[in-house]
């Protein structure tokens, strides 16, 4: 089964192209390329550089994309996890390899020229690292985590009126499927 060496969709024989990507289809024994799209961190230019260059040496496949004064550093998407673990866990080491005044001009964050540094970490029950993420990128989800209960709120509003007005239906269904779907939503 030939397989499309971009977003790793795997299609019948016959087929020649990918119909998401327009990329030819790889036979399914070629080795496929890595998915370079998981942000491992926003970092200063000069640690990611230095990151960059830790990363070449040990052949994990990246990317940096610079963004007004940070970095970004993005890998392939099987190693962000344990990449994210480990510089959490050995960020002074890191910095270590910066001469004194690369590290004198770095920012004050918790860790020193990371702007989006995990707040901690914990061992799982399988022995494996697990890092918080950053209290941003924790903040970046709370709007969606309120539709849930705004809905089963507002259904359950309209679920009572419905059945106190006894004339309106119409609003007893609706208040129940809101309350439905509210209750379904991740909180």
């Amino acid at each position: 089964m030939p397989i499309c060496p971009r977003c790793h969709d795997t299609y019948v024989d016959g087929v020649v192209a990918c119909v998401d990507c327009g990329l030819p289809l790889l036979p399914d024994d070629a080795p496929l390329p890595a998915r370079v799209d998981r942000l491992l961190g926003t970092f200063d230019p000069v640690v990611a550089d230095r990151l960059g260059g830790l990363l070449v040496h040990r052949g994990i496949p990246h990317r940096l994309v610079d963004h007004e004064g940070r970095t970004e550093v993005i890998v392939d998407r099987e190693w962000a996890d344990e990449l994210r673990a480990e510089l959490a866990t050995s960020w002074g080491e890191v910095l270590g390899g910066l001469s004194a005044d690369e590290r004198v001009d770095l920012p004050s964050t918790r860790l020193r020229g990371w702007y989006d540094a995990p707040e901690g970490a914990w061992i799982d029950r399988h022995g494996r690292i697990q890092v918080d993420p950053a209290e941003d990128a924790d903040r970046a989800g709370e709007p969606v985590r309120l539709w849930g209960p705004a809905l089963a709120m507002l259904g359950t509003v309209l679920a009572l009126f419905g059945w106190y007005a006894g004339r309106s239906l119409g609003f007893a269904v609706l208040g129940i499927a809101a309350l439905v779907v509210g209750l379904l939503l991740p909180r």
